[in-house]
């Protein structure tokens, strides 16, 4: 029985459940996933082997369940966000600000997460399945896309000067990512919010 089958019903089963992942977040985030064991998920966990697979069909399902129950209040707030009445600029802060958090909040799971899906995994190739990979390229795209979209609303209200879109939101994902690995958030995050869009919107010219 999978996930997906089993009673979560019970205050119980969530509870157990939650614990499983609790410790699938440590092994996953300390370790990577290559290096990480179902049997060492399950000793933090202190369960047994037959209670993670009632929850978890194997260590791929798990390691997503993980990733997508992190991920989805992003998710959420960035629908939310794209669809809202904000302008275009405000927007734009708030995304910046919703992927800074995400990605300051889990850096050590998205880090793992990032390696599986560029193939930097054992031998130089991911070691999830390629449907897996195919599925967080999407998601990663997906991002993206919507930066994308919010910066062209911006130009087409002649808030944002002419731009290729496409290459800036990309670029604006790898500030982030850099910023946040390399640990230059500032204590009060609004401030990186904003320097951030000044460079990216502004450049460096006074």
């Amino acid at each position: 029985m999978n996930q997906t089958q089993a009673g979560h019903g019970t205050d119980e089963a969530k509870s157990k459940r939650q614990q499983i992942l609790k410790a699938a977040y440590d092994v996953f985030s300390r370790k990577g996933y290559y290096r990480a064991t179902v049997d060492e998920i399950i000793a933090l966990a202190d369960t047994g082997k037959g209670t993670v697979y009632n929850y978890f069909t194997n260590k791929e399902q798990l390691f997503c369940t993980l990733v997508q129950e992190r991920g989805e209040p992003f998710a959420i707030a960035l629908a939310d966000t794209i669809s809202s009445e904000l302008l275009p600029m405000e927007k734009f802060k708030k995304i910046i600000k919703l992927i800074l958090v995400l990605y300051i909040e889990d850096a050590d799971l998205w880090r793992v997460l990032i390696h599986e899906v560029r193939g930097l995994g054992e031998d130089n190739h991911s070691n999830l399945s390629q449907e897996t990979v195919m599925k967080y390229q999407d998601g990663f795209q997906h991002i993206i896309d919507n930066v994308e979209a919010v910066l062209k609303e911006g130009v087409d209200k002649a808030v944002f000067r002419p731009m290729n879109t496409t290459h800036v939101a990309y670029c604006l994902f790898s500030i982030i990512l850099t910023m946040v690995y390399q640990k230059f958030i500032e204590d009060d995050i609004e401030i990186t919010v904003h320097n951030i869009a000044e460079f990216v919107l502004r450049g460096i010219t006074t």
